[in-house]
């Protein structure tokens, strides 16, 4: 039966604290009490009670027993908990609430950039203010904005198609893929050496290459006749309903619209010949329209032949 010293209050608190019975560091081996007390004290707090405790287990144990760091423990969380009980009865003493933080309003992003198609001097103030528009949701589901063809000055054709199509929304490029080899060969046949520009009504594809709804065909209309002020071509082709629609200003059946030269006019007052076919995504699916369509660029050769 092993005779320990007789241990105080204080110091078998610590002991409890550090989580060692003396019964139990009786029972073990003299190098596990050892190594048991360094690791128990290495976690503990450096007060004088402490250090008091650690030199009563140095005693029991024959041997030296390592120092406990000084690191946050019990004694300075209860401090700043009656910190913090005294600071809140101060607080309601004095009738002040806490403060209560405002929501944060939603931060909506706004184009930085002035809307004035009307107003804009070049086709690169021009594409600036379309990549920046927002006026319809098309703007949302666009990979990028289809803007129009290498710019030419004066072309000879301006072509004009009614909105992007998934190739189009890749490469940023109006009548791209399938339709737009179709209809650069037939361009090939009927006006060989014209300088053409090519662009659609409006600039951003919706999804589903659907045709585009009037109010997004209204709200990049300014767009359209900007670009036309701007690149003022000789001529204009629209290629599809939609647009044989738009330019023409004659809500009227496609094949009431072509077959015919006719008149677009801008803001200005300047008039230009304009002719309407069919749009070459439509001749991919009808093949059989493919005589009448050569009938329309017939038409095309004779107003080139005529400058």
């Amino acid at each position: 039966m092993i005779d320990f010293q007789p241990v105080s209050p204080l110091q078998r608190t610590w002991l409890l604290e550090l989580g060692l019975e003396r019964a139990f560091l009786a029972r073990l081996p003299q190098p596990a009490v050892q190594a048991t007390v360094q690791q128990a004290a290495s976690s503990a707090v450096s007060t004088p009670e402490q250090v008091a405790a650690v030199e009563t287990m140095e005693r029991h144990s024959d041997g030296p027993v390592s120092r406990p760091l000084a690191t946050p423990g019990a004694a300075a969380t209860q401090d700043a908990q009656s910190a913090r009980d005294q600071a809140l009865a101060l607080l309601r003493k004095a009738g002040t609430r806490p403060a209560v933080v405002a929501p944060v309003e939603e931060v909506v992003q706004r184009p930085a950039v002035l809307i004035q198609p009307e107003k804009a001097q070049d086709m690169a103030s021009l594409l600036e203010q379309v990549q920046a528009c927002q006026e319809c949701g098309l703007h949302t589901g666009r990979a990028q904005v289809v803007f129009g063809s290498e710019l030419l000055v004066e072309p000879d054709w301006m072509i004009i198609g009614e909105a992007p199509g998934t190739s189009d929304d890749r490469s940023a490029q109006p009548f791209d893929g399938k339709a737009g080899l179709l209809l650069q060969a037939m361009l090939n046949s009927a006006i060989p050496n014209a300088s053409v520009y090519k662009t659609h009504l409006v600039k951003c594809r919706p999804l589903g290459n659907r045709p585009p709804t009037q109010e997004e065909l209204a709200a990049c209309r300014a767009f359209l006749d900007a670009q036309i002020r701007l690149v003022q071509p000789r001529r204009l082709l629209a290629v599809g309903h939609l647009a044989a629609v738009a330019l023409s200003g004659r809500d009227e059946d496609l094949e009431a619209l072509r077959g015919q030269a006719l008149t677009y006019t801008d803001a200005q007052g300047r008039s230009l010949p304009l002719v309407v076919t069919y749009h070459p995504a439509s001749l991919l699916l009808r093949p059989q329209h493919k005589a009448n369509a050569w009938r329309d660029l017939s038409l095309l050769r004779e107003l080139q032949s005529q400058s």
